[in-house]
């Protein structure tokens, strides 16, 4: 295990990347974070196949409402660009939320619009530490790069109800648990494996990472060390506990 200087370090990122991220534990935090650090190595687009929270306001915002991209999407982009190295791209903003895209509008970002990543937030749960996806669930673009599963900790043995959780049954069913049992090492495993399964739709060549949140006790807390465990025989690309309460800290754990 070794502490990571940045989000970069920590997922080895080359200098082109269509960045998925998925689960529940702080996705939007993490997507803002990552979104500024990697606009200082390049053109950097944050976007969302679901919903976001709305952009900061120094965040250059193009709203695209259409399925399919044409060149006046390649246009406001550029010029977006040209005002800042970090933008949002979405249907709209609602309710201080960033709308959906089409994923075939987060492949055009990537390939045609002169960005060096894209990020983008591929589900949704409701400020959950944790969820399962639904059937229709990630919405991933075909180009996607790296595909990052973000835990809580603190959903580490919580029960499985919807106070806790976000698709309490799904969690539920695809563990063999029931509602109100506890929410193990086991079972988080069994649905990090549920996500990869899910990546048929991308390239082959994508690679595939969890991301443990809200570790402000560090990477020595017990918990890290039981989720890791239980995460032993999922092929991973980068396993990284962080913790982005006040300072951001990330730790390679494997």
């Amino acid at each position: 295990m070794r502490e990571a200087a940045n989000w970069h370090d920590a997922f080895d990122l080359t200098e082109t990347e269509h960045i998925a991220l998925v689960g529940g534990g702080g996705k939007t935090t993490t997507l803002w974070s990552l979104g500024r650090e990697l606009a200082q190595r390049g053109p950097t687009i944050v976007t969302t196949t679901t919903k976001a929270g709305a952009p900061p306001a120094d965040v250059a915002l193009v709203e695209w409402d259409r399925p399919l991209p044409d060149r006046s999407l390649h246009e406001l982009v550029a010029d977006a660009l040209q005002r800042s190295a970090l933008v949002a791209v979405g249907s709209g903003v609602r309710d201080a939320r960033l709308r959906a895209v089409t994923p075939e509008i987060a492949d055009e970002l990537f390939f045609r619009c002169g960005a060096n990543y894209v990020v983008n937030e591929a589900d949704g749960a409701r400020m959950k530490p944790f969820k399962a996806p639904a059937e229709h669930e990630p919405v991933l673009a075909s180009t996607t790069t790296l595909l990052v599963v973000v835990i809580g900790i603190d959903a580490l043995d919580a029960p499985i109800d919807e106070e806790h959780v976000h698709r309490p049954e799904r969690i539920a069913d695809l563990t063999g648990a029931k509602l109100g049992d506890t929410l193990s090492a086991a079972r988080i495993a069994a649905i990090v494996n549920e996500y990869e399964a899910r990546c048929e739709d991308v390239d082959e060549s994508a690679r595939f990472a969890v991301l443990i949140n809200k570790c402000d006790e560090g990477p020595q807390d017990a918990r890290v060390s039981a989720i890791t465990a239980a995460l032993r025989d999922v092929e991973l690309s980068s396993l990284v506990a962080a913790s982005q309460r006040e300072e951001t800290r990330r730790w390679r754990v494997r």
